[in-house]
């Protein structure tokens, strides 16, 4: 191999680059930015478009069609979605996945602005964006022991202090109040001095200025021309002259009231029943969290110094903490599973070339994190699982260029001379064995949309590190031990003669195993196949059902509250006061937080600009080695408590890992007359409802705040110089206020806001004495412009794809199946459809899709793997027959992965076991490789005969096939037993979260490694016993049909030169040792 006697041969530059790989992949791991998930970049735009107080049926028809008009022509989109609420249109985009995020942010700007020509006069300023996973809070921070308005000039400080620091984003205020200043204008007063109101808030408009006229030239310099009017307290307001009424003067406060004031709350936060408010913070995309959180830290208790007597902060969610609790732990996972490897390969090489064997493993770990640095990833929960998955397998490459170089010593060759020739006999079937692991874990790089974002960095991390390993294996791996390695017999200790014996034992053992398979060898491989059959039947009649993603004790669980639109705020803390009362006292709780309206609140597409009507109580529990009890188990007992509460919909939900997917039950419902779409609604949630462990049933039905309509006489209203709009937008001020300017509080401008006094303006007869001036200044009284009647408004307006859309959602109880009750629903709904309106559709929708989506790629994948390793094989064997035994193994990995299930009693995991087995497709066939490579060679080579030669491979090629299974399943036992030590506390650890959401993936690859290299070690020499014959006698048959005697003849020839004479074969597979003509061949 021209590389490794490069590398041989120049030494000490290999020393030098072993030692930049040390360097650079320290420096690399201690440098990456940590996240606890990947940072998801998608192909997702959502459109933001705030039109304040509209009701969401003018939004719809006004902003939210006009846009959908346009953006559904988009080139690669895939599905168009929509929500049209009080005051907002917000429209989401979701493209294919290969549209970048950048073409498609800049396709929707195009088209907003076409559609934006359309759209009302006052409609502000949109906001487009991608969708950033990055851009979710990574801390909340609480403040407490005070009233409302001292923490909200606290967390206001606090917000500039966060904000100056670098990496953040964005901190946001939950809870607060906000100062303005407020004139209160009294209808009488106004009346009594002839003052319309417009003429009023134009005046004040007129006074409140702050102009620049520019500069004079004095010839020595030019001082600037600056003109002061803003108004800087209540009093500059108060004293302002507005009017004259008979020569004498009319101020402000003979007509109004300012005063210092707040905005009308739009949240409240609380922490124990406290008064509190909240702080959530976001990160830049790319940026560490881990320094952020400690610059946060630090800020904080610095800060805390010039609190008021009292008060005090809480973290509520510090990702940090997460970050550094995943890495440990899957920290701890890889360092346990490496003792464990290495305690395996010092029984079997022995200390040296242990130790030769063992410098794999960090320096292709250190090169991965140099490159995988490089790709711009982060080191988060997939890329540290993905290297426990892997590092089990870093070793395999190593073991057969150190085991061989050991040898070819052993025969009397120098060490240089050895490290050549040894590694020259094994380089390219050591390449193919890493191109099939290789093979079956590319397809996974392309999986598409949020899941194949997140779930992408493992493939992409196995490849790295794999191909990493072949590069320590050709050129590091032979190197050292041209330099280091020495020939040394075995020791007669009695631990090695026990070791020895021990392996004696075994061989034989296998021995009689696999002269039994081969005496059967059409009933071994028969019966193999049917208990595969057998054990997938057995698991589906047993009910355990499928799942997305596994589900583990969550640290954090949330009430979800979502009472009627319209509803107070006031009413919908009390309704969050009954829930906090019925949570039960736990040990295991941390805190209990609650937040009431505001657009932190749940979702926040789902209430519009202020989500009175939603509210959420979030319980914080203790860290997984300080709880006595099951969370899940604790939400199990507080549902049915609160379940039955009457003014609201109630859903408790747990903080999951993984990316974020739909409910497990998701019915949309469409019809094509959209007024009978609440009726077909309301029949599909008592269908579902009806269906036994159905929990937490939900829809998105709004009816939405009621509506005071105010209707003008246009007639009138044009006779008079005015139109609708204007007349509008003057009620509008009334009732809600007019923002005539601003003040400089010394923090920031502060409103001022010019409206009716709090008693009057919820008073609608408020109106009939409200004067206005035409367009001639004669004041007319507005009762003779409009009148007004109440009706019922429209809450949330969903569309998908252009089409209105309702959605009854519901999760599933502890001991039900989805799967089972998303069947029933079906077919109940089937059952009902004659009594459904026209047009009507029920799509089932949320993780079902997510799951069905992620299945279809999983298969395919598998399949896809399945056609690399096969044309791999083939370019290496030459013979389709063998490539096709060796496949096979593959299949028979699938019985140890459903063993697995059947024995733990777990569900079928799309996610966690399907990867699983297109992981084991790339591993399971090295040992299948090692087998059939090695037979190829005692036949081609030794001229064995065909019987002979499948024993004697087996008996020779048994430790290696062992030992790279044991290795590669030690690598994960940790992470499958969620038992490892802790090497920073230097203890034993039960459990971690990580390590609980991973351990089904393990824990398959484990079960399938174990059945699939027993079952190899059997049936893959029977099924070369019974193919060998196959191919024998079909050959003799067409030449004798087709081809003369000498053409026989040279056949036969051909066939005794065999497909390994070069050299070749492939996996882990050790060149035929020399040996006298008629030696038994063996490695030891």
């Amino acid at each position: 191999m021209i590389i490794t006697n490069f590398s041989v041969k120049h030494r000490v530059a290999v020393f030098v680059l072993i030692a930049g790989i040390a360097l650079l992949g320290t420096f690399s791991y201690l440098t990456l930015p940590r996240e606890s998930s990947p940072d998801i970049k998608v192909p997702l735009v959502t459109v933001a478009v705030p039109w304040p107080e509209a009701s969401p049926e003018d939004v719809e028809s006004s902003v939210t069609v006009p846009l959908e008009r346009e953006l559904k022509n988009l080139k690669g989109l895939d599905e168009l979605t929509s929500v049209s609420v009080e005051g907002a249109s917000i429209t989401t985009c979701k493209f294919d996945p290969d549209v970048k995020v950048e073409d498609a942010l800049q396709k929707v700007r195009e088209k907003y602005d076409i559609a934006k020509v359309e759209f009302p006069s006052d409609v502000e300023d949109e906001t487009i964006s991608e969708l950033s996973f990055s851009e979710f809070p990574i801390m909340i921070v609480t403040l407490y022991g005070a009233d409302v308005a001292v923490l909200e000039r606290i967390a206001e400080e606090l917000e500039d202090r966060i904000e100056a620091l670098p990496g953040v984003l964005n901190v946001g205020i939950n809870g607060g109040l906000e100062p303005e200043i407020v004139i209160d204008v009294d209808p009488e007063k106004l009346e009594a001095y002839h003052l319309p109101v417009n003429e009023l808030i134009e005046k004040l408009r007129g006074e409140n200025v702050d102009i620049s006229a520019g500069g004079v030239d004095t010839g020595s310099v030019k001082p600037v021309i600056r003109i002061p009017g803003e108004f800087q307290n209540s009093e500059d307001v108060e004293n302002l002259l507005i009017h004259t009424v008979d020569d004498k003067p009319v101020y402000l406060r003979d007509v109004a009231s300012a005063h210092m004031a707040y905005k009308d709350p739009i949240s409240y936060a609380r922490r124990d029943g406290k008064p509190a408010v909240q702080l959530t913070i976001e990160k830049r995309a790319g940026a560490d969290i881990l320094p952020i959180t400690e610059a946060v830290k630090y800020g904080l208790k610095e800060a805390k110094g010039s609190f008021p007597s009292g008060v005090d902060y809480a973290i509520l969610t510090d990702e940090s903490d997460n970050i550094r609790n995943m890495i440990s732990d899957l920290e701890n996972n890889i360092l346990s599973g490496l003792v464990l490897v290495l305690l395996v390969i010092f029984f079997a090489l022995g200390l040296r070339n242990a130790l030769f064997v063992a410098l794999a493993i960090p320096l292709s770990m250190a090169m991965s994190f140099f490159i995988l640095q490089l790709m711009g990833v982060t080191l988060n929960m997939v890329v540290l699982f993905s290297l426990i998955l892997a590092q089990g397998m870093l070793v395999d490459n190593a073991i057969v260029i150190i085991e061989n170089i050991f040898r070819h010593i052993g025969l009397g060759k120098t060490p240089i001379q050895a490290a050549k020739e040894a590694t020259a006999e094994v380089a390219w079937p050591v390449i193919a064995s890493t191109a099939t692991t290789v093979g079956a874990f590319f397809p996974m790089v392309f999986w598409p949309g949020i899941m194949g974002e997140f779930m992408s960095f493992l493939p992409v991390t196995v490849i790295v590190t794999l191909l990493c390993s072949l590069f320590v294996a050709l050129v590091i791996n032979p190197t050292v031990a041209a330099a280091f390695m020495r020939f040394h017999k075995p020791s007669d200790k009695a631990l090695n003669k026990k070791v020895e014996g021990f392996g004696t034992k075994i061989i034989t053992g296998y021995e009689h195993l696999l002269r039994l398979g081969l005496r059967f060898p059409k009933t071994s491989l028969v019966g193999a196949f049917f208990l595969l059959i057998a054990v997938i039947a057995l698991y589906g009649s047993l009910g355990h059902g499928v799942e997305l993603f596994p589900e583990v004790e969550p640290k954090l669980a949330y009430v979800n509250i979502t009472a009627p639109e319209g509803t107070s705020l006031e009413k919908t803390d009390a309704l969050a006061r009954v829930v906090e009362s019925r949570i039960p006292e736990n040990p295991d709780i941390k805190g209990i937080e609650t937040t009431v309206g505001g657009t932190g609140v749940g979702n926040p597409m789902e209430g519009g600009a202020d989500a009175t009507h939603l509210a959420r109580v979030t319980i914080s529990f203790k860290d997984q080695e300080d709880r006595t009890g099951s969370p899940g188990q604790y939400l199990d007992e507080l549902r049915p408590l609160i379940k039955d509460l009457p003014g609201a919909e109630f859903e408790i939900k747990r903080q999951n890992m993984g990316p974020p997917t739909g409910p497990p039950i998701n019915v949309e419902v469409r019809v094509d007359d959209v007024a009978r779409l609440p009726e077909a609604m309301r029949k599909v949630r008592s269908i579902v409802e009806g269906v036994p462990g159905v929990i937490d049933l939900r829809d998105d039905l709004r009816t939405g705040k009621p509506e005071l309509r105010v209707h003008v006489d246009r007639q009138r209203a044009a006779l008079m110089g005015l139109n609708t709009q204007w007349i509008g937008n003057f009620v509008k001020m009334l009732i809600n206020g007019q923002r005539i300017g601003g003040y400089d509080d010394g923090r920031e401008e502060r409103d001022i806001i010019v409206r009716l006094p709090e008693g009057r303006r919820n008073d609608p007869a408020v109106l009939d004495s409200i004067r206005v001036s035409d367009a001639y200044g004669n004041a007319i009284p507005l009762s003779t412009l409009c009148t007004w009647e109440y009706v019922g408004g429209a809450g949330t307006i969903r569309h998908k794809d252009g089409e209105r859309v309702l959605t009854v959602s519901a999760d599933v109880a502890e001991g039900y199946q989805a799967q089972e009750l998303l069947k029933e629903i079906e077919q109940r709904i089937d059952a009902e459809k004659a009594s459904m309106p026209a047009g009507f559709q029920a799509t089932f929708t949320g993780e079902n899709e997510d799951q069905q989506e992620a299945a279809d790629f999983l298969f395919r994948a598998f399949f896809i793997a399945c056609l690399v390793i096969m044309f791999i094989l083939v370019l290496q064997f030459n013979r389709i027959l063998q490539a096709g035994i060796i496949l096979s193994s593959v299949i028979l990995s699938l019985m140890g992965v459903m063993i697995s299930l059947i024995v733990l009693a777990q569900p079928f995991g799309i996610i966690m076991t399907g990867v699983a087995v297109v992981a084991l497709a790339g591993v399971v066939v090295n040992n299948a490789i090692v087998m059939i490579d090695y037979i190829n060679q005692l036949r081609y080579d030794h001229g064995l005969d065909l019987y002979d030669a499948i024993v004697e491979a087996g008996k020779t090629r048994l430790r290696p096939v062992l030992l790279t299974a044991i290795t590669t399943g030690l690598g994960l036992l940790p992470m499958a037993m969620q038992f490892s030590f802790d090497f920073h506390e230097f203890k034993f650890v039960v459990g971690g979260e990580s390590s609980a959401w991973w351990a089904p993936l393990a824990t398959a690859v484990i079960f399938g490694l174990m059945i699939a290299t027993v079952l190899t070690l059997v049936l893959v020499p029977a099924a070369y016993l019974v193919t060998t014959g196959w191919s024998d006698r079909w050959t003799a048959f067409f030449k004798r049909a087709f081809g003369s005697a000498d053409e026989l003849a040279e056949e036969q020839m051909d066939v005794q030169d065999g497909p390994a004479a070069d050299g070749g074969g492939n996996g882990q597979a050790v060149e035929a040792p020399e040996l006298e003509p008629d030696a038994v061949p063996a490695l030891d």
